[in-house]
């Protein structure tokens, strides 16, 4: 796995789909090979969403509890 930001890996992800759905494109006419070589662009698109997810879980923080205490935001009058 290649060590790219979050964002590098979308654009990555976003390029690499665009493409193979380009490739997709007259797939009643595929030839076996071009069959083959769609489902290895979807494979590779499989990985590329899961390094995705990884670099997305890798950015965001792992406390995720509100900083401060709702019962003191309602006890002072905020909303």
């Amino acid at each position: 796995m290649e060590n790219l930001t979050l964002s590098e890996n979308a654009k990555r992800f976003m390029d690499y789909a665009v493409d193979t759905l380009n490739t997709m494109d007259g797939a009643p006419q595929h030839s076996p090979a071009m069959k083959d070589e769609v489902i290895g662009k979807i494979s590779t698109l499989k990985q590329y969403l899961q390094e995705l997810e990884q670099a997305y879980i890798d950015n965001t923080p792992d406390d995720v509890s509100s900083p401060v205490d709702p019962e003191y935001i309602a006890a002072a009058g905020h909303s």
